[in-house]
């Protein structure tokens, strides 16, 4: 029975300590602002975002978007403002010309030969 008298003294401090607290907190006297706080606050607060504008012209986001938009339209211009216009045939046929030119060396056609003997 030990635990249980422990629990009931550990909780009749506990509230003893929230009514102390509580009898502080209501003897702490009533602060009174300034009956033109609110206006002068206000008043304030547009005056530091105005200043903020104006001072802070730089927006890093502004610059990044700027920046990707002039990389996409001058991306757009190399595709579209291309000197020769290729079908897939002309690229298909110069990928076969650099294939045979690449692989197509005497030093690489060793193994053609002796399969052919």
């Amino acid at each position: 029975m030990k635990p249980d008298t422990d629990m009931n003294r550990s909780m009749e401090q506990r509230d003893a300590e929230v009514k102390k607290t509580l009898n502080i907190l209501d003897e702490m006297p009533r602060i009174e602002t300034h009956h033109l706080f609110r206006a002068h606050l206000l008043q304030r607060i547009e005056a530091e975002s105005r200043n903020r504008h104006v001072a802070g012209a730089f927006n890093p986001r502004l610059a990044f978007f700027s920046l990707l938009l002039a990389i996409n339209i001058a991306m757009g211009m190399l595709m579209f403002m291309h000197h020769e216009p290729q079908t897939a045939m002309n690229r298909n046929g110069a990928f076969a010309e650099s294939y045979t030119e690449d692989y197509g060396s005497p030093a690489l056609s060793y193994y053609d030969q002796t399969g052919n003997e």
